[in-house]
């Protein structure tokens, strides 16, 4: 009776797990058939798509081409803001597409940083005159940092001055690519006036953008601006670049003021004040310097002794013999070479104590000769 009931089942179910195995391997076949399938149609289907919209690229390209040599090569000397630059109607009726304003806008915007004079001002307002200021308005309203900071940037290079007041309120936005835009436009258009922003920012100037802003305002003709204020400023960002300002610049009525700095809890802005001291000083700066010395980190140390270079005097000598027994050799160096530059009594002081001290202070006094005779 058992061995009647296992031939039953077995009878039973193994044609069903044929038929299963058979039919799962034809379901993975099929599986794969269909994947491939898929994979070279979404091909075709891409293909021809970014084939299609390469053509239609192309086509913006050449229109947007012939606008702006249009404009740049209008020759109406007197062009005003009720003169019109011929535009073509589909060229008009492009304009409602925003993926050809954007190209259109990429293609002025670099023509306009390249070419300078009439064919500049004619590109501006061409700009103007499709109204593609007003989008870049609107973008500024966006909720994206880096579509506010791309309508910045727009602005700045088309010159629209007449927006600075909406661009000066991002000088102090949170997003700091926002903020250098918008700081980096309000000195383009108004110079040093355009500085205004150190009075209100909270967030800090990133030393890349110091280098810019200064690199900016050495194409513009200086102006005595009051940076008293900012040398006070809650913002330590802010005080070291009034510090760099002041030196650039050649402040030497600030003197007093930035010695108060050398107090300062930042240290990069103690070690920008020993920077603007080493080329503007009195005969007390010295002093001061030395009476800061040992409350200092070894960097505004190092940078107090190279300025002694420059601003030592015979009066400075004890101290800096002091330091040429030094564990640091660029720290012995740097003194060395200050005892040098003061004078006949620093150099013999300088060669006495080496003759004592022996090496590798004989070996320093020997290449600081060499510097000296060079």
């Amino acid at each position: 009776m058992f061995l009647t009931i296992k031939y039953l089942v077995l009878n039973t179910f193994l044609p069903i797990a044929y038929i299963i195995r058979v039919n799962y391997q034809v379901i993975v076949i099929f599986s794969i058939v269909c994947l491939i399938c898929s994979l070279l149609i979404y091909m075709l289907v891409y293909i021809y798509f970014k084939s299609k919209n390469e053509k239609k690229q192309g086509k913006w390209r050449l229109i947007s081409d012939l606008l702006i040599r249009k404009a740049i090569f209008y020759d109406d000397d007197d062009i005003e803001e009720e003169t019109v630059i011929p535009v073509t109607d589909r060229a008009k009726k492009l304009m409602r597409n925003k993926h050809f304003r954007k190209l259109l806008v990429e293609e002025i915007t670099l023509a306009k940083k390249n070419i300078t004079g009439t064919s500049a001002d004619n590109l501006k307002h061409l700009y103007q005159q499709l109204s593609l200021d007003k989008y870049a308005l609107k973008s500024l309203k966006s909720r994206f940092w880096h579509i506010k900071a791309k309508a910045i940037q727009e602005l700045t290079i088309m010159e629209m001055k007449e927006y600075i007041t909406q661009l000066y309120t991002f000088t102090n936005d949170q997003n700091e690519l926002v903020r250098m835009e918008a700081q980096t436009a309000t000195v383009q258009f108004n110079g040093f006036e355009g500085l205004r922003f150190l009075d209100i920012i909270t967030y800090p100037i990133s030393d890349w953008q110091q280098i810019k802003l200064l690199q900016q305002l050495s194409c513009v003709p200086p102006v005595n601006i009051n940076i008293d204020a900012w040398l006070k400023s809650e913002n330590s960002s802010v005080v070291v670049f009034a510090l760099k300002l002041a030196r650039n610049y050649h402040r030497f009525e600030l003197h007093d003021d930035i010695l108060l700095c050398l107090d300062h809890k930042d240290p990069q802005v103690r070690l920008e004040a020993i920077n603007f001291l080493c080329e503007i000083y009195t005969d007390e700066t010295s002093d001061a310097l030395i009476s800061r010395f040992l409350k200092e980190d070894f960097k505004q140390q190092l940078a107090m002794i190279k300025a002694m270079q420059n601003i030592g005097s015979e009066k400075d000598i004890l101290f800096l013999l002091s330091l040429l027994d030094d564990k640091n050799h660029e720290m012995k160096l740097s003194a060395a070479r200050a005892l040098a530059k003061i004078g006949k009594n620093g150099l013999s002081s300088l060669q006495d104590h080496a003759t004592t001290a022996g090496y590798p202070l004989n070996e320093i006094v020997m290449q600081i000769k060499g510097e000296l005779a060079a």
